[in-house]
């Protein structure tokens, strides 16, 4: 007992003199505090899109139901009149604007009339073949069989409107150009709908290479300590513990720092996968540097681990996910990043 506390003091004092646990800490402390007090941006979640349904029938009510709670890009919304939905093309409240004709669920057949569903656009408007395409797919989901039936009786041929070739063979020649008038007014560009969020930023990546990084260097300090014959008269055991005992001193101010911040930043973590993660690095950075004793060369461990550690920490930084995305850059690179032990937290 009385070794283990003298060996925990003296490592204690080395990782408190080591500037790099510092600077580790304080970029930490940074990340946390840029979590917590940079403002909020405002991004576009939809873009905007006016609809009047003038119709009123059940057929364009359901269609009206569909857009305005549909799961896409497009922010569907119901105006009640033709002003209104001028007023918010012109004000940039809307991106594009789409008309429901009085009688158009009864004219459907009557291509390039006056009931043809109207398409409203500024020279600001965008993606507006984009919203025609939704509109269309969804007029065409309940109109499809009432087309393919009134249109096959006028030739004295009655049909199954629910048969799925009949669909398809419609489906071929019916483009969303039959149901359009496009028109356009002058307006202004549109604000998109927006939405508040932050700019993320990497603390949990940043923790993680620190953490790694606070390991390899109790792992230098082991190997050191090795080099100057420090655990020549103890035994096998011993000389393990005392290794992951000098390990677990200089990562232990940095797992406890990188919980603190998770705390107080309101990160969303796992304070037992931090902990797991920082014993599973500790076991790493040991197996690594006891791998190195073993090596039957004549210069000593610590200055050949010295010499490799800046290459290894760049490569770990690069591998670790802080500045760029490693899954986006083929199998290989990620296969290559399990080397590094931040990829993975």
């Amino acid at each position: 007992m009385r070794l283990f506390l003298n060996r925990l003091s003296v490592l204690t004092k080395r990782s408190l003199i080591n500037p790099a646990m510092y600077v580790m800490c304080a970029v930490i402390i940074v990340m946390a505090l840029l979590v917590i007090f940079v403002p909020e941006k405002e991004t576009s979640v939809y873009v905007p899109v006016a609809v009047l349904n003038e119709d009123n029938s059940s057929d364009t009510n359901r269609i009206m139901d569909d857009l305005v709670t549909m799961n896409s890009i497009f922010h569907f919304y119901e105006v009640f009149d033709e002003d209104e939905l001028y007023k918010d093309l012109a004000s940039g409240k809307a991106n594009t604007g789409y008309i429901f004709p009085k009688g158009f669920s009864e004219h459907l057949l009557d291509n390039g009339t006056r009931y043809d569903i109207r398409q409203v656009e500024t020279p600001a408007s965008t993606f507006s073949f984009l919203s025609r395409d939704e509109v269309f797919r969804k007029v065409y989901a309940y109109c499809a069989r009432e087309i393919i039936s009134d249109t096959f009786a006028q030739y004295g041929y009655e049909v199954d409107a629910h048969d799925p070739d009949i669909e398809r063979l419609f489906g071929k020649y019916v483009s969303d150009r039959t149901l359009f008038a496009l028109e356009s007014v002058e307006g202004q560009y549109y604000n998109a709908i927006t939405r508040s969020e932050k700019v993320p930023i990497p603390l949990y990546k940043f923790a993680g290479f620190f953490i790694f990084t606070a390991a390899l260097l109790g792992t230098l300090a082991f190997l050191n300590d090795q080099d100057n014959r420090i655990y020549l008269r103890f035994r096998l055991i011993e000389r393990i513990y005392l290794g992951l005992i000098q390990i677990f001193v200089f990562t232990f101010p940095a797992f406890v720092i990188s919980l603190i911040c998770f705390l107080a930043s309101g990160t969303e973590f796992s304070p037992v996968r931090v902990i797991v993660y920082t014993v599973a690095v500790s076991l790493f950075a040991f197996v690594f540097g006891t791998m190195l004793t073993l090596l039957p060369i004549r210069s000593t461990r610590s200055r050949l681990f010295s010499s490799m550690l800046p290459v290894y920490l760049i490569l770990a930084f690069l591998f670790s996910g802080v500045l760029l995305d490693v899954s986006n850059l083929g199998p290989t690179f990620v296969i290559l990043s399990r080397l590094f032990p931040p990829s993975m937290f």
